[in-house]
């Protein structure tokens, strides 16, 4: 069998001195979303499978072959695994006529007609990361039979150090890009709170920079976008003292951030209840290394961060709430620890890449249309979502709600 894992459309993510030998030894930063791609292609290779990576510049690997999205020719393959940025609601980057073999991957909460232009135009699948972003789309007419769930791997290096590697001061560590979209607004006001309880904790950074460079004339530290920077970053970093002042350590490799996590007392992901995470790659490789993650019970989150021991996400939105849970697990370090430890066999079992290659491999050859998790409601909304699919009135609802859905259901119905 000969499977298309491909990248997004438009992003290049590797200069051509770089290899995807390189991503799968951790020696690269990079995305959540390009490493589980990259991680993907490389589980169904090991799985026996003629696997070929395309992406949006040439790109090397030893292990299968690559190849630039132009270049692909999509009859050879059986089956194409493609980035949400391939459907636009009308066409597909390979060509309609192989919607039929056609895997849409969901890298977000994405909105209500791609997924329904995809499903009604004859695309196979919907693989979403996580169940909660799976029941998103209840109200698309064949989501039972269309929308299935794969979860991300996680990259195996992350993995427990034998021995106590935290500094006197501890250190709560947020991994995740610099921007709003990753609850960074959230993450100023969480430190801001616990700075204002003179807590001996120190804030450190794993994300973006260099975005631009270094300005000394304007004070420009280069690690966001200019206006996010300059509007929101830089006013509150001067509302902090120096003590409390954060440590930006940049984009992080694998290898880089497996150290910063197992020198951390605890690790915080996007806190935000507005831009939710289907699962959260950074979460899960926390875990892994037997730390507790704190963040916000929404979305993939909840699937993918154990809370059996001690509740670290917060199941109320405003960023005090979170801050309030770090206060507690810093006067609970031992119950926090074990719950690190707990976390660490959760994700371990989980999301092993055997699960998550016997769960491509299903996907791949089983029946046609068969269901592959439990369409059980976990929210009112799952119920709600289910009566519009029945009632056939999902497309109407839609189309009023969402400027966006609109536009992409009006082109559809052009001729």
């Amino acid at each position: 069998m000969k499977i298309l894992v491909s990248l997004p459309k438009k992003t290049a993510f590797l200069s051509s001195e770089k290899s995807i030998d390189q991503v799968l030894e951790g020696n690269i930063a990079g995305s959540g979303m390009f490493g589980s791609t990259v991680r993907l292609a490389n589980l169904l290779h090991d799985r026996g499978f003629e696997v070929c990576l395309s992406a949006t510049n040439q790109v090397w690997c030893s292990k299968f072959v690559c190849l630039k999205h132009e270049d692909v020719e999509p009859k050879e393959f059986d089956w194409l695994i493609v980035h949400e940025s391939h459907w636009d609601g009308i066409s597909l980057t390979f060509g309609n006529q192989f919607l039929n073999k056609t895997f849409l991957w969901l890298s977000l909460y994405s909105c209500f007609a791609l997924v329904f232009t995809f499903i009604k135009a004859g695309g196979h699948r919907v693989i979403c990361k996580s169940i909660d972003c799976a029941n998103a789309f209840r109200a698309v007419p064949g989501w039972n039979k269309k929308v299935a769930v794969a979860y991300n791997s996680y990259n195996q290096i992350f993995t427990p150090n034998l021995e106590n590697c935290e500094s006197d001061i501890k250190s709560l560590l947020f991994v995740g890009a610099i921007r709003p979209s990753k609850g960074f607004v959230e993450l100023m006001k969480i430190w801001s709170y616990l700075v204002e309880h003179k807590l001996a904790l120190k804030l450190k950074i794993a994300g973006s920079i260099n975005i631009h460079s270094k300005d000394t004339k304007t004070g420009s530290i280069g690690v966001a976008e200019k206006n996010f920077e300059s509007n929101y970053i830089e006013p509150w970093l001067n509302t902090l003292s120096e003590q409390y002042q954060p440590d930006f350590l940049g984009a992080l490799t694998p290898k880089q951030l497996k150290q910063e996590i197992s020198t951390s007392w605890g690790v915080i992901v996007n806190p935000s209840w507005y831009c939710t995470e289907t699962f959260c790659v950074s979460a899960v490789e926390t875990q892994a290394c037997n730390k507790t993650v704190f963040s916000v019970a929404r979305g993939g989150l909840k699937e993918t961060v154990y809370r059996g021991k001690f509740k670290s996400l917060s199941t109320e939105q405003a960023p005090e709430t979170l801050g309030k849970l770090i206060f507690e697990g810093l006067s609970n370090e031992e119950i926090v620890k074990e719950n690190g430890s707990l976390a660490g066999n959760y994700v371990r079992n989980k999301f092993s890449n055997q699960s998550i290659g016997d769960a491509w491999v299903n996907l791949l050859c089983e029946p046609q249309n068969k269901p592959n998790f439990s369409s059980n409601w976990q929210k009112p909304r799952d119920l709600f979502y289910d009566l519009l699919r029945y009632s056939r009135l999902s497309k109407q609802y839609y189309f009023y709600r969402s400027p966006h859905d609109k536009k992409i259901l009006n082109l559809m119905s052009k001729p």
